[in-house]
């Protein structure tokens, strides 16, 4: 079967030690907050499959240590109506940068709930590994890796590939071309996706305020 789909998200996120009235950074250092709508389509652009936001918290606590906390609410259409779904999701992240690769490793407990069942049957443990390859300012190339297990027998579920190549065009703008492919395990279904992107970002950092002259 062949279908067109878009993922539209949205993403805003400051660090909490620019939202304080507390002067010392120490203690925030690393530490922001975020809010991430997102709404997707499916067949061919022409219906609303999913729509949910994310707000959460990232912590890092070194150059190769990370860890989040995320929630997440929305709705998943289920034939004629949509579904009502929540999530908690934890995630700690290990980076190594090796000159020009960053080799990652990403470990998310996702517990979900479904407001038409009380048998929970969207929670899943995630494993990711990653390798990113940026010899060129602009330029970079990612391959990733992904396994899903279920959360109680651990009985892998899922896994997924993806290969990408990433454009910046300026400090605002990029560019992205991908391929994925992921195999549900359940069903032995397989999904192959042509996968393009665009992103814009915008960057307004606190200005630090100069003392009067004397």
């Amino acid at each position: 079967m062949n279908d067109a789909g878009m993922w539209n998200a949205f993403s805003f996120s400051a660090e909490i030690k620019d939202l304080t009235p507390w002067k010392d950074p120490k203690i925030f250092k690393g530490w922001r907050v975020y809010v991430n709508p997102e709404f997707r389509l499916d067949e061919n652009f022409s219906s609303l499959s999913n729509y949910f936001s994310d707000l959460g918290t990232e912590k890092k606590w070194s150059k190769f240590l990370s860890t989040s906390v995320e929630y997440r609410i929305g709705g998943r259409r289920e034939e004629d109506w949509y579904n009502l779904r929540r999530r908690w999701s934890y995630g700690l992240q290990l980076s190594l940068p090796i000159k020009d690769f960053k080799i990652s490793a990403t470990t998310r407990c996702q517990i979900a709930k479904s407001t038409s069942s009380d048998i929970d049957l969207t929670s899943t443990w995630r494993q990711k590994l990653g390798v990113e390859y940026s010899r060129w300012d602009n330029f970079s190339v990612q391959l990733s890796h992904e396994l899903f297990f279920e959360p109680i027998t651990l009985e892998n579920s899922n896994w997924r590939s993806q290969f990408i190549v990433k454009y910046k065009l300026d400090k605002s703008n990029a560019l992205s071309l991908g391929y994925l492919v992921q195999r549900d395990l359940t069903n032995a279904d397989m999904d192959f996706v042509l996968l393009t992107g665009y992103k814009w970002e915008l960057n307004k950092k606190k200005e630090k305020s100069t003392p009067a002259v004397r």
